[in-house]
């Protein structure tokens, strides 16, 4: 018996062994793209030599489907559309708290796809996660516990910052530097509101957070707009090295990270 397992095991390996050859994964070209039978594609990234990660580019990251859904933000929200449609109202509408919490964990697996997909200007992608993350955090706001919700919608402010840069991104793309510079102002404006939430609410830190970190990035990627024009709108290529490394480094720290989506990043 204990013959079979270590036969068992060395398949394993080898296959995974296999794999890894064929995929071609090196230092300069980490990150593949595949297309699967089903139309997906799937995104197999190593960020080191000794991790290989996958990530689905649609629906759950991790591919699953819960309750045969996309997410469970798809069925969460189909349960209050049924919920309205009984009652009328959206008033009195209630999740578990581990429901919740099944939404929260799938928000950080989206992020880490978008964050990823920043890297490699997937901005439609970007535009898509950060979306449904703000759907779930603002979801959170009107029906969860105040003290359940927070734990999401405190990076609202990152939600932002992010959602306005791929509008901007996918203007620029499209050589219209104007409607780049209006997705900024909205994003500005909307960060602004949310700063003021925190402070209404004595949440000191987060608004802090918010206003020196996304805030600023956002204004500095605004005079970046401004100075550079609409063909170098883009971040610049002598910079791509660094922030391919930043990319990979963060991905890393996240892909082995078992901790809660309760992180803070610049």
């Amino acid at each position: 018996m204990q013959n079979d397992s270590v036969q068992r095991n060395t398949r394993w390996v080898q296959a995974l062994d296999r794999i890894l050859q064929v995929l071609n994964l090196e230092a300069d070209h980490p990150i593949r793209v595949l297309t699967i039978e089903d139309g997906r594609e799937v995104v197999v990234v190593q960020p080191n030599a000794f991790t290989v990660s996958r990530i689905y580019a649609t629906g759950r990251p991790d591919g699953a489907r819960p309750h045969g859904m996309d997410s469970y933000f798809a069925y969460y929200t189909e349960k209050l559309e049924e919920y309205e449609t009984q009652h009328g109202k959206r008033d009195g509408f209630e999740l578990a708290e581990e429901d919740w919490e099944n939404m929260f964990e799938e928000s950080f697996y989206r992020y880490t796809r978008y964050l990823l997909f920043s890297g490699i200007k997937r901005w439609e992608d970007v535009l898509r996660d950060t979306d449904t993350n703000l759907a779930v955090t603002n979801l959170a706001r009107e029906f969860a516990p105040t003290e359940i919700a927070w734990r999401s919608y405190q990076f609202k402010g990152y939600m932002i910052m992010m959602n306005s840069i791929a509008k901007a991104e996918l203007s620029l793309q499209e050589d219209d530097a104007e409607t780049a510079l209006q997705h900024i102002d909205i994003g500005i404006q909307q960060i602004g509101v949310f700063c003021g939430e925190c402070l209404r609410e004595d949440h000191g830190d987060a608004e802090n957070i918010t206003r020196e970190r996304y805030l600023n990035n956002l204004i500095e990627f605004r005079t970046d707009l401004q100075s550079l024009g609409a063909e170098n709108g883009n971040n610049d290529e002598a910079d791509g090295d660094d922030e391919d490394s930043d990319l990979l480094a963060e991905l890393e720290r996240l892909l082995n990270d078992d901790d809660s989506p309760e992180i803070e990043t610049e």
